[in-house]
């Protein structure tokens, strides 16, 4: 990774960055090792078993000893307190020889495997072996190290700054993964990995593979972001330290954004620095793992995060069906109900009836209805009357009456109801003698009665599986029997509903007539009326 250093170092710095260096490599050695021995089993390559388990027993052996030297208490709480020298002796003295035996053991292993099963193996061998080489050169690297610049030194030596400043990619050949993975494959989830380290994007590429999960690596954050918003991922691996954009300020700009906010990551670090942990995991990181990782824990908790996400993109999923099937179960409510009643039942689940003063009730009949079906195909039948109510639709939205419904050949509305008016049965009116002009247009062979009344009516929604918005009360039967007395083409009113329109209509009475249930009612027979 690289981290321009301009300055000497502190004690603090010098040795976390000695921990991530030492144990980068052998994070390669034991992944590497434990997928070859997978290899190894799966294609009865018994030869190579005890070569491999010693390789990555060393490799766990060294993880072990740099961190008892270098991961106590008094290191990361009072690191300039510790003897430099003596830490340094007792490093060379306690990894060189376990060092030496690694890369004994992982020049005799690749000597020895010949092209099949090299081809097997694929590169991993080679990773193990380079690996090997680099822990050993970090060692005399190390070894070789006269001063650490500070306690009171006026600038670090050479050497100094260059261990300091290792954060660079590590070149190692990412070859393509041949046979030995293929039947390792599964159903996994898009995974980007953000590390500077090519040794690291390297095994975690593999790693992740092998698990069945498509991968891309990318080496810092912005190159991170920018491809995020290229393409969608299922989780994101996030290296801590960086340059250009590190881990955390990655996470920030992820987290704030919409898109990526809900986006599982993982926080990967080699510094063991509980005050990042923590800050990660406040911003929203979903899990933090120290490195080098083991293997089994990384893929348990991506496999967790993986399913977390793919639970929370399901009830995503199922909400937004809900929020589509009650969107048209709205709009189908919306057929059979007015806008108002919609809304009222979405909010409070019922509708309480009311009672309106003043409302101009409307009906509708086709004269000789039922001769005409019993003499005519069901489809002629079907589509006049098709035609007949979308026209009847349409007028009584322009004339803001509400339909309240259709009964066979039968069409009742309302004006006054819902959307209030100046003069509801003027409304009626008009709409009633387009409509009259409609039928003849559209069903010639067919004529139709009106009949309008004017009063207090009951409204309410009645109902449960099948909900029907309706009308009750005097006016409405009374606005029946005015339809039923009419004769074809014509549109009667009452006397109380003659009585809003007489200024501004022309029509004449046709006298007392007896309507059943009502006794002697006075008529209005409208011809045409002057509307705004």
């Amino acid at each position: 990774m690289e981290t321009a250093v301009s300055v000497t170092p502190t004690a603090k710095e010098y040795f976390s960055l000695m921990r991530h260096e030492l144990r980068t490599p052998l994070n390669a050695v034991i992944g590497y090792g434990e997928m070859m021995q997978e290899d190894a089993q799966d294609y009865f390559l018994d030869g190579y078993q005890e070569q491999l388990d010693e390789v990555v027993a060393l490799g766990k052996e060294l993880n072990v000893v740099v961190q008892e030297l270098l991961g106590t208490p008094e290191i990361r709480e009072t690191p300039d307190v510790v003897d430099v020298d003596g830490l340094r002796q007792q490093v060379i003295a306690r990894l060189t020889p376990i060092s030496e035996s690694l890369l004994l053991a992982s020049t005799r292993l690749s000597v020895k495997a010949n092209d099949e099963d090299q081809s097997i193996l694929t590169s991993n061998l080679e990773r193990v072996h380079t690996s090997a080489k680099r822990f050993k050169g970090l060692l005399e690297q190390i070894a070789g190290q006269k001063g650490y610049g500070w306690g009171g030194e006026a600038e670090a030596s050479q050497k100094t700054l260059d261990l300091v400043q290792q954060y660079q990619s590590y070149v190692s050949t990412q070859k393509s993964l041949s046979s030995g993975l293929d039947h390792h494959k599964v159903a996994g989830g898009r995974i980007l990995v953000v590390d500077d380290n090519e040794m690291n994007r390297s095994l975690l590429f593999d790693q992740l593979y092998r698990q069945g999960h498509t991968v891309e690596v990318v080496d810092n954050g912005a190159e991170a972001i920018q491809r995020l918003r290229e393409k969608p991922f299922d989780m994101v691996l996030l290296d801590v330290m960086m340059p250009v954009m590190d881990g955390i300020q990655t996470l920030d700009v992820l987290k704030a954004d919409p898109k990526t906010k809900e986006l599982p990551v993982i926080m990967l670090s080699a510094v063991d620095d509980m005050d990042k942990v923590v800050r990660c995991i406040e911003m929203g990181a979903e899990e933090y793992l120290p490195k080098p990782f083991e293997r089994v824990l990384l893929q348990a908790r991506i496999g967790a995060a993986l399913e977390k996400k793919r639970l929370r993109d399901r009830e995503r999923m199922y909400l937004e069906q809900i929020e589509i099937e009650k969107k048209h179960s709205e709009e189908l409510l919306r057929v059979i109900l007015p806008e108002e009643i919609v809304t009222e039942l979405r909010d409070t689940n019922t509708v309480a009836p009311r009672r309106y003063e003043e409302v101009a009730v409307m009906f509708c009949d086709v004269v000789g209805f039922t001769p005409y079906c019993e003499a005519n195909e069901p489809e002629e039948v079907v589509a006049y009357l098709q035609g007949l109510v979308e026209s009847y639709e349409d007028l009584a939205g322009r004339y803001k009456l509400e339909k309240i419904k259709t009964i066979g050949d039968a069409f009742m509305a309302a004006a006054g109801l819902l959307i209030p008016l100046e003069n509801p049965v003027a409304n009626c009116v008009k709409c009633a003698l387009e409509m009259v002009n409609d039928t003849a247009r559209i069903a010639p062979e067919w004529q139709v009665r009106i009949g309008i009344h004017v009063g207090p009516v009951i409204a309410g929604v009645v109902g449960r599986k099948k909900y029907l918005f309706d009308l009750w009360g005097d006016t409405v039967n009374t606005a029946a029997r005015v339809e039923s007395y009419g004769k074809p083409g014509t549109v009667h009113l009452t006397r109380e509903a003659w009585s809003r329109v007489e200024r501004i209509a022309e029509g004449q009475s046709v006298g007392m007539v007896e309507i059943r249930g009502k006794g002697q009612m006075d008529l209005y027979q409208v011809k045409s009326i002057q509307f705004p």
